[in-house]
């Protein structure tokens, strides 16, 4: 399985090329077919000394479904101009959100730009498209969502947004959902004209008050400000009373027509069926702050329980610039800035996630301890009314009276036993019934719900609460654009800014930031 094809046979000819050992093929222990022993593709057996030969056997025969994120030139090119010249046993499954695959349809497999190699329309027939449910199948079984498409790795797909077009001309099926209609080849660009300074140059500029949070805030609000100004051909602010104010309220203060100008991209978990372990993995995203449709908060709030149970090892999600660009010429894209402010809101959720899950484990808990209790009760109830039955009939016995009326055993007290004379007596008490309880206090709801927020989660899970939340998940950067430059790497300048701005925060995030190289294996 791949997600995206922007460059894919290239690359994966440029791994092999720096992993598969020299001579193969002309000596005893490099003879053919040979199993690499190192790189991302350790374990496979390849079948000819050239790289080329072996990229192509892994590109036709190897790789049979492809996630798309998006339609853009650079997550497409690769599939589009390979699959023609080098097709294989079996149709390539091209995966995506109906919104994705339509384009795709619309204006690159057209028998205009390229041929129509589909089966659809009457193509070539050399792949199939597979149009996903925003969110999940649960109508295929699997109550999550989950859909399999290899054997092992299940997949869920969330649309993201991706900045809008500079016209602001609405692009058919933007939006929050994506089932239906196509979306238009418009790039889009970041409707704002001021650039955004790094918290690292807030420090140096105003050290009296180098604080992360009110950083991003302010910057939160300079955009709701510039998004609630008239816009242009309008005669009334987006945020203002005239029609449709109260839809501009509905999706956060931007006018139906903003919204609709909003490119959509993808981001998938991808699980494998076995361990159940998860990874989540971005198309290109803008940050939810400056996005006139923000998308990602529903993703990480999906993604906070896997954290907590582990299930989520790690995150690949852009960062294509670092924090010397300006907001304007973001294009939809992520700067260290806006990736650690979606990693605070990340991180958020995984503290109430945390919390919520410790304090229904203590509930449970809690649960199981009253029945035991009360099967308990209910057993010692049961053999206390069978004895004192019996003890009433032996002082009948015992005494010679004729009972007038009955007694009911709840009434009584306990037996207590005088052996000297072998007469059991007993004491009327209704205060002493095991069934009645007198409550010391009256409680309140208030009290119930401390009681299960706070008093019933354990020590060690407060701590976990209060301490870094993404311990243990690896955040992997990847889609980073290099400056063509003399200058610094653009990878290290974007980690370090990275943390510089966790240094910033009263309690770090935890997790582990790993920017993506070529060749590059990880495991989970």
């Amino acid at each position: 399985m791949a997600v995206d094809a922007g460059v894919h046979l290239g690359a994966i000819t440029r791994i092999l090329e720096d992993t598969q050992p020299p001579g193969l093929g002309q000596t005893a222990e490099l003879q053919l077919p040979y199993v690499l022993r190192t790189g991302p593709f350790a374990g496979l057996k390849v079948f000819s000394a050239s790289s080329k030969t072996n990229a192509s056997r892994i590109h036709s025969e190897l790789i049979d479904t492809y996630l798309i994120t998006h339609p853009h030139l650079d997550h497409i090119s690769a599939f589009v101009i390979n699959t023609a010249g080098l097709s294989g046993p079996r149709r390539k499954k091209l995966a995506g959100l109906p919104g994705t695959i339509q384009a795709l349809k619309t204006h690159i497999f057209n028998n205009v730009i390229w041929p129509n190699l589909s089966d659809e329309d009457n193509g070539a027939g050399l792949f199939t498209y597979l149009r996903l449910n925003e969110g999940g199948s649960p109508a295929m079984g699997n109550i999550d969502g989950y859909l399999e498409f290899n054997e092992g790795l299940a997949i869920k797909v969330w649309s993201v947004s991706h900045g809008h077009n500079i016209e602001r001309r609405a692009l058919r099926g933007s939006g929050s959902n994506t089932r239906y209609g196509s979306l238009d080849a418009q790039s889009g660009l970041m409707g704002f004209g001021t650039g955004m300074r790094s918290p690292r140059s807030i420090a140096h500029h105003n050290t009296s008050s180098p604080n992360l949070a009110g950083y991003f805030q302010q910057q939160h609000f300079m955009a709701q400000d510039r998004h609630h100004s008239v816009l242009p051909g309008s005669s009334s602010a987006s945020g203002g009373r005239g029609s449709g104010g109260m839809m501009n309220q509905i999706v956060g203060g931007h006018s139906p027509s903003d919204v609709a100008c909003v490119y959509d991209s993808s981001s998938y978990f991808i699980r494998d069926v076995d361990t159940g372990v998860e990874v989540l993995i971005f198309g290109d995203v803008e940050g939810d702050s400056v996005s006139m449709n923000p998308r990602n908060l529903h993703i990480w709030q999906e993604a906070a329980p896997k954290i907590v149970l582990g299930k989520l090892k790690a995150i690949l999600i852009e960062c294509s610039y670092d924090d010397s660009r300006p907001v304007d010429r973001l294009f939809g894209h992520l700067t260290p800035s806006f990736l650690v402010q979606e990693m605070e809101v990340l991180a958020d959720e995984v503290k109430t996630a945390r919390t919520r899950m410790a304090s229904e484990k203590s509930r449970s808990a809690t649960d199981v301890r009253r029945s035991s209790k009360r099967k308990r009760d209910t057993t010692q109830d049961d053999s206390t009314i069978a004895s004192r039955r019996m003890a009433s009939r032996a002082m009948a016995r015992h005494s010679g009276d004729s009972i007038t009326e009955p007694v009911s055993p709840r009434t009584l007290k306990a037996p207590r036993s005088d052996f000297s004379s072998g007469i059991v007596q007993f004491e009327d008490s209704v205060d002493n019934s095991p069934h009645i309880a007198t409550p010391t206090a009256q409680l309140s709801l208030q009290d119930f719900e401390r009681a299960y927020s706070t008093g019933n989660t354990p020590g060690g899970a407060r701590a976990a609460a209060d301490g870094p939340q993404l311990k243990g998940l690896k955040v992997v950067i990847i889609h980073v654009k290099d400056k063509m430059n003399d200058e610094e790497r653009v990878e290290d300048t974007i980690l370090d800014e990275l943390q510089d701005h966790e240094s910033f925060m009263d309690v770090p995030l935890g997790c582990e930031w790993v920017i993506s190289e070529v060749g590059q294996s990880l495991e989970f």
